[in-house]
């Protein structure tokens, strides 16, 4: 019985993990959304950052001190002595990451966008495998080529109807941003090992924050920016929805089922990204997004039934 109790622990708590990941998934998709509204009322991309870190920096200061107060000693050792190793994952995956994102969506539709910002999951399969020597189960493998075949689908059609310097220039961004992202994953996971993962996702925000806004004063000024209630208010959404809520719950997610399956739980982004936008911003929506979000989606269903059902097979019994 007590066998039986941790499969079912084990069982749980990688569902658990799969729902966090898909949470955090439709939650960042949601960003570029509400980035398009901003676009459209003359926000830049690097001005639509420094909004959101606006409100988020103090938020990561407030959690970050209340952790910090409550570590025991060896904790506290193991920050100070990678503390700057955090700085370091952070900037590159919620500063450089994001300014690639939010720069692609001025030169292609959200949809587009999402759908190669969620290629993510490629560079942390390679790069674990690459520089930690890591497999991957067959289901993966599967997974991840069902996944992107949806993704070129949209892509031809991008290439068939949209201006073709756009989508070259636009998907380059968002490929330099899932790249980021993907070794934030990769990195973020390790480190996270060594501390409580509120604190390390603290510091990463908190060094990205400092970048943005060195960056944005570097360019422009704050009077230069034209606020309004709803610019306010959808940064606000920004910040709160789409940034903190969701860090902390990948940061959880990856604690619970690991970098691999976490990237592969992304590739449902596409999909999120692709309804909200045709609901929200009347993008068009033809035969071939139906297609790729079909393939997508799919093919993430395929990855949980499978670890679901072998799971439930292997309980050992009564």
């Amino acid at each position: 019985m007590a066998l039986v109790s941790l499969s079912g622990l084990k069982s749980n708590r990688y569902v658990f993990g799969l729902l966090l990941a898909v949470m955090a998934t439709c939650l960042y998709s949601l960003k570029g959304i509400l980035v398009k509204i901003m676009y459209k009322n003359g926000i830049d991309s690097i001005s639509v950052m420094a909004l959101r870190m606006f409100f988020v920096l103090p938020i990561y200061v407030f959690i970050g001190i209340r952790i910090y107060t409550k570590l025991t000693p060896k904790q506290a050792h193991s920050i100070k002595s990678n503390w700057h190793l955090c700085c370091l994952v952070g900037v590159v995956g919620y500063y450089l990451s994001s300014f690639f994102d939010l720069k692609s969506l001025n030169y292609i539709s959200a949809q587009l966008s999402g759908l190669v910002s969620f290629t993510y999951p490629i560079f942390v399969c390679f790069i674990n495998w690459f520089l930690f020597k890591e497999t991957f189960k067959k289901e993966m493998w599967l997974t991840l080529f069902l996944s992107y075949s949806g993704i070129i689908l949209l892509l031809s059609y991008e290439f068939n109807f949209g201006d073709t310097y756009n989508v070259l220039f636009g998907s380059a961004y968002a490929i330099g941003g899932a790249l980021a992202f993907a070794c934030y994953m990769v990195f973020s996971k390790r480190l996270m090992s060594k501390m409580p993962g509120t604190m390390f996702t603290s510091i990463a925000m908190g060094a990205a924050s400092v970048c943005v806004f060195i960056h944005f004063l570097a360019e422009e000024e704050w009077k230069d920016i034209t606020l309004t209630l709803q610019i306010l208010l959808l940064s606000l959404t920004i910040a709160i929805a789409c940034t903190v809520a969701p860090s902390f719950i990948l940061s959880e997610a990856i604690n619970c089922i690991g970098t691999n399956q976490v990237a592969v739980m992304g590739a449902f982004g596409p999909a999120a990204t692709a309804l909200m936008a045709v609901f929200i911003l009347s993008e068009p929506f033809s035969s071939y997004h139906f297609l790729g979000m079909t393939l997508v989606v799919l093919s993430v269903s395929w990855s949980f039934l499978m670890k679901f059902i072998k799971t439930k097979l292997h309980y050992p019994k009564d």
